[in-house]
């Protein structure tokens, strides 16, 4: 399904089969020159489908399109090497563009993965089955793109359409957004969602990932945004009340770990996860998707390295595992 939003910008919905998220917002600016592809979908024979059927209704050809990818989750990357002519320009940051790579030639990325949810207690029996269920691993592309690297404060123009790189990690390390002050339009990723709520998790690259996401939230509440573009879902309010509700979130998640440390000294990151209240349909952390247990994992362990860092909390490492206590 194609939408347009304003003159000569477009939404192209993609649907993502099995996943909570639903679909992928994958945005399109046209020019009579050159046009700009925003994110792609999954790796998955329908995500292609609903893709080439709105840049066929778009008439889009893709040898004058370039690709822009907010961050690397195959979510938005998965379809870069279906779709990317030898013409295109793949625009990405260096960031979580040498992380796209070295996700996918395998260059030691998994492993590193692997190796830090261990230390934080995530049960290595269970560990092997993760892998293969993760979404980003499962349905990313198949083999790497040319990518070219885009930098905080750069602009990309696209017929009359200026766009401003504006730097948004925290959801990966390096999440950009997309800022055009003209029609106060901001293509948004996964830094701020409406309905649902950006993941945070923990990155070997990036270790306080959540003090990092939760400034950069800040840090974009000064750009005046009238058209939110976000990666998922739709919009329900303003963006300035979303980003306020965010930050009331992650403050009530921060308590939430907090209360949990207290009443178990010396828990690992597992076991606070499994301690946590989550808005999913299981009767039991044990009943939990194993793609669900692998994002909530990742939640607990982002919101435990923001309170060490902070001092609210210690970590210890015992055994191997590392615990934490107030």
């Amino acid at each position: 399904m194609v939408r347009e939003i304003i003159r000569n910008v477009y939404e192209i919905k993609v649907r993502l089969p099995g996943s909570p998220l639903r679909d992928l917002n994958s945005y399109v600016i046209k020019s009579a020159d050159r046009n700009l592809l925003i994110d792609t979908g999954f790796n998955m024979p329908g995500c292609l489908e609903d893709l080439n059927r709105g840049i066929a209704a778009l008439e889009l050809d893709m040898r004058k399109t370039d690709i822009f990818i907010t961050h690397f989750h195959s979510d938005h990357c998965g379809l870069l090497d279906k779709i990317a002519e030898p013409e295109s320009n793949v625009y990405m940051s260096a960031c979580d563009g040498q992380l796209f790579y070295d996700s996918l030639e395998d260059k030691g990325f998994w492993q590193e993965n692997i190796r830090l949810y261990k230390q934080e207690g995530f049960p290595e029996d269970v560990l092997g089955s993760a892998d293969r269920v993760n979404p980003m691993k499962v349905f990313a592309a198949e083999k790497p793109v040319k990518i070219t690297p885009v930098y905080d404060g750069q602009i990309l123009t696209v017929g009359d359409i200026e766009l401003q790189c504006i730097d948004t990690a925290g959801h990966t390390p390096g999440h950009v957004v997309l800022y055009n002050e003209k029609n106060k339009l901001m293509a948004l990723g996964d830094h701020v969602l409406f309905d649902i709520t950006p993941n945070i998790t923990v990155w070997t690259t990036l270790r306080n990932a959540l003090r990092v996401y939760i400034d950069n939230l800040n840090y974009i509440k000064k750009f005046k945004v009238e058209i939110p573009l976000p990666g998922h879902r739709h919009c329900n309010c303003t963006m300035a009340e979303r980003i306020d509700q965010l930050l009331e979130h992650h403050e009530t998640r921060l308590r939430e770990v907090i209360g949990i440390i207290r009443q178990n000294p010396c828990i690992n990151a597992y076991d606070v996860a499994k301690c946590m209240d989550w808005m999913i349909q299981a009767d039991s952390w044990e009943s939990f998707p194993l793609k669900q247990k692998i994002f909530a994992f990742g939640e607990a362990v982002s919101h435990l390295y923001f309170l060490e860092e902070a001092g609210e909390i210690k970590r210890f490492v015992r055994d191997g595992v590392a615990v934490y206590s107030e």
